[in-house]
């Protein structure tokens, strides 16, 4: 099976990922085939999809607790671990034959706990710090960008637009708390308390693009409804 094949085959619309302007198709190809032969485990030994749709919500929430606990390190590794669970509930529905609406509803709502439990964690970490703040508006923001999908959908308007999308959060989360590890190491060696300064920026920018992806949402349902007024008149 040729490399695009291979990650084109269970994917939701038959096609390999897209890149977007935070996260390059690259990765995602990179990712999905460096994970693809516990893709085929799972598929070969029949694991159902709600079962990994909660592995995932439990990896999350230990995640969070890591994070509680300070351990920034082992919750970066977690939250990529959770994300590779939850993309394995799909693309593992679509193998068996068992992708449902009833699936898909059950996994976007255990998602939307995951980073509720992850963001808890954080909270708790950062609660004597004003980042107490900046994670409380990316909790806002982040359940804004998914209720402007959800009320378009409603609308029967196609919203997979926005620049930061929950993709994009999980690794940029992840991949930054992993390294922070080692940015804490190097301003302690040139002199300097390790302060998270990574963790904290994976933050910043979590904040900042989500509200952008929530703009640019909002944008988009307002121009297609003004659009669809403007033709039944």
């Amino acid at each position: 099976m040729h490399r695009i094949d291979e990650i084109s085959d269970r994917a939701k619309d038959g096609k390999p990922p897209e890149a977007t302007k935070l996260l390059g198709g690259g990765f995602k190809e990179w990712w999905l085939l460096l994970v693809r032969p516990m893709e085929n485990y799972l598929v070969d030994h029949k694991y159902h999809p709600n079962v990994l749709t909660i592995t995932s919500l439990i990896v999350s929430v230990i995640s969070g607790y890591f994070f509680h606990l300070g351990w920034i390190f082992l919750g970066g590794v977690l939250i990529l671990a959770g994300s590779t669970f939850d993309i394995f509930d799909g693309r593992v529905a679509r193998a068996q034959g068992l992708n449902s609406a009833h699936g898909a509803f059950f996994d976007s709502c255990l998602d939307r706990f995951s980073e509720a439990f992850i963001y808890l964690g954080l909270l708790s970490y950062f609660r004597d710090t004003y980042f107490i703040y900046i994670i409380f508006l990316i909790l806002s923001t982040t359940t804004m960008v998914s209720y402007t999908r959800a009320r378009a959908g409603a609308l029967k308007i196609n919203c997979e637009v926005g620049i930061m999308q929950r993709t994009e959060r999980v690794v940029y989360l992840g991949v930054l708390a992993i390294f922070n590890y080692f940015g804490n190491l190097l301003t302690v060696y040139f002199g300097f308390a390790g302060k998270d300064y990574l963790l904290k920026t994976s933050l910043i920018i979590l904040l900042v693009f989500s509200a952008y992806t929530c703009i640019q949402r909002m944008s988009h349902v307002l121009g297609e409804l003004k659009t669809r007024e403007e033709k039944t008149k």
